[in-house]
């Protein structure tokens, strides 16, 4: 007999979940209570911030509570209302770098294609796939951190981009964390 695989626990919004030894989800209330943008915490010692999500105090105390002094940077998938409006009151109440696709006010850097953060316990690249729109690769969880951007397809590149990292699990934007990389990206 062939058991089925667990299925993962719900989102809950406003609640930190583990997804592995260096990466925590926080995803954001939706308009009607669901779950809304995935917020990610990357690190232990040293945190990076990706899609500090909406606006909303609540998310932006969960998310800082989680991280405190030690998150260092704050980056983002690309530029809308639901993956950046937080970026700005997250900054000042830690005082973290602000990397952000061009178009952003406010941010310390403008992010590049194949830029890296280098933290204590783990290496985050950046990846381009479209104008100003980015995707995060931890190469010590060899998970892909996606924002929106891979949700209807995957550019016929990225395969070929990301095959040295040998991702074993893609984070999205929104839903659940996907086990395997190597199916998600062949779809």
């Amino acid at each position: 007999m062939v058991e089925e695989p667990t299925p993962p626990p719900p989102i809950t919004p406003g609640v930190a979940r583990a997804l592995s030894p260096l990466l925590r989800r926080i995803a954001s209330k939706g308009p009607g209570g669901e779950p809304g943008t995935n917020t990610y915490l990357v690190g232990i010692d040293e945190i990076v911030i990706v899609d500090p999500g909406p606006e909303d105090a609540a998310h932006i105390d969960v998310v800082c509570g989680c991280g405190g002094d030690r998150i260092r940077w704050i980056v983002m998938t690309e530029v809308t209302p639901e993956t950046t409006d937080a970026a700005l009151a997250m900054k000042e109440r830690t005082g973290a770098e602000l990397l952000a696709p061009a178009g952003f006010d406010g941010a310390d850097r403008i992010l590049g294609d194949g830029e890296k953060i280098d933290a204590t316990e783990f290496r985050v690249h950046t990846l381009a796939v479209g104008e100003d729109k980015f995707v995060f690769v931890v190469e010590q969880e060899r998970t892909m951190l996606s924002g929106r951007h891979l949700d209807d397809s995957v550019p016929e590149d990225l395969p070929a981009r990301v095959k040295t990292f040998r991702l074993k699990a893609v984070a999205p934007g929104h839903g659940q964390y996907i086990d395997d990389a190597k199916a998600f990206l062949a779809r």
